[in-house]
Parts: structure tokens; sequence; C-alpha cells
């Protein structure tokens, strides 16, 4: 199961605890008649707290290893992500503070509970509902765009063993933690053995030139994250070293 896949339906989980959340909430404080056990529903309340809290942690862990693996720039997409994600952490931290220690302020944790809901869900939609609906629910590839369509210019594919080294090692820094540069294998990405030698690329269908390859990186086609601030020639190193794959 890709990566992605998997992030994107854990934080479908985490909208689902959330939802428990409000619910358990609004049954608390929101009516004059109680339909259920009051000392219940707090308890489901703090469970289903902590379960959405350790599931924030694995999910953000994740994140944060695959953008110090790749270095990437990102997109404003996964930008609007990171800020729903980080006011996240913000408000629950100070609501935890409110519940256990500024009890003065505690008429103020159902407005927070609330935003934190509000945020969850453009959190969620941001991240892994964007990639199930891109994705059909992970049943569907990544369609290619059309044909020989490249904006960049003519790219002479260097053979020099510097290059190839300096490429390689760049590869090894931003591209291993997603690809694997010996085999066809999928873990995050396809794997990119004989990925100038094949027809097409692996994701865009594009066909497979150093001139369509090189924007794959800087303007990349989906999920991969953008290399647009590598100079000129690191790309050419890199393209040098796909081209001994």
């Amino acid at each position: 199961m890709p990566v992605f896949f998997l992030k994107s339906l854990l934080s479908i989980l985490t909208l689902a605890l959330t939802f428990i959340a409000m619910f358990t909430m609004f049954e608390v404080f929101g009516r004059q008649e109680k339909r259920y056990n009051i000392e219940k529903l707090k308890k489901i309340h703090r469970a289903n707290g902590v379960l959405y809290i350790l599931l924030f942690i694995f999910i953000a862990y994740f994140c944060i290893v695959f953008i110090l693996n790749t270095r990437a720039e990102p997109s404003p997409r996964a930008a609007f992500h990171a800020v729903f994600a980080l006011a996240v952490i913000a408000l629950l931290a100070l609501k935890i503070s409110f519940v256990m220690v500024y009890r003065q302020f505690y008429g103020k944790v159902q407005a927070i509970g609330m935003t934190v809901a509000l945020l969850s869900l453009g959190m969620v939609g941001a991240s892994g509902g964007y990639y199930l609906l891109i994705t059909k629910f992970g049943t569907e590839k990544i369609s290619g765009a059309k044909l020989g369509e490249t904006t960049e210019k003519k790219i002479t594919v260097k053979t020099d063993m510097e290059s190839i080294k300096r490429g390689r090692e760049l590869y090894e820094s931003k591209c291993y933690f997603c690809h694997d540069a010996y085999s066809n294998k999928t873990e995050v990405g396809p794997g990119h053995k004989g990925i100038l030698k094949n027809p097409f690329l692996p994701v865009s269908k594009r066909p497979a030139t150093p001139e369509n390859a090189a924007n794959q990186l800087r303007n990349p086609y989906k999920d991969m994250p953008s290399f647009a601030y590598l100079a000129d020639g690191q790309v050419a190193d890199i393209i040098a070293f796909l081209n001994t794959l």
C-alpha cells in the first residue's frame, strides 16, 4: 500500500475522531434534557481526544520525515495543510492547559474545541481528502499529460564521471526516500531503473526525454514535491545519473 494512501486513510480516521469529539461535546453541553449518561460521554470524549493526539503525532512523523528527506519546498496546498496542522497543535495545547491548569478559562474550552474541529476539516481536506479525491480512493493511478508536452529547453546529457557522481549524491539525498533507483518497484513513487531508456516516464506518461525528466523535477506531476529550487547544473547532474540506470 502506498504511503500516501495509508496516510490519507489515517487522516480520514482523524476526521472521524473529530466528529466523535464534537458529538460528545454537544451532547454534554448543548442539551438541557440529557439523552445519554454524562459521565460516560465525558470518558468517551477524553479517550477520543487521547487517540486523536496519538494519531496526529503518528501522521505528523511521516510528514516531517518526508520533508527532511526530500528537502522540498511545499506547494501552496501543502503550506495550507501545514498551517492548519500547526494551528491545531497550538489550540489543543491551549485547551489542555485550560482544562488542567488555568481553569478560570474553562468556559473558553467549548469554543476552542469547535475551532479545532473546523481546522481539522481543513487540514484533512488539504491532504488526505485531496489525495483520495484525485486517485478515486486509491483505485486510479495518476494520469498522464499530453504526450510530448514540455516547457524545458534542450538538455545535453552529461556522461563524465564527476557529473554522474554528483547526480548520484543528489539523488540519494533528495529522491531515495521515495524512489528505488535500481528497480521498477513502487515504494512511495515508482522505481527509476531504465527510466530514460523506456518509452515514457512512469507517472506523467510523457516521453522519457531528459527535458521531461527535468520538467518533472521542477513542475512535478501530482503528488511529487517540487524541486524547483535546484540549480540547472544540479538538475543536469541528476539527469546524468538517471541516464546510467
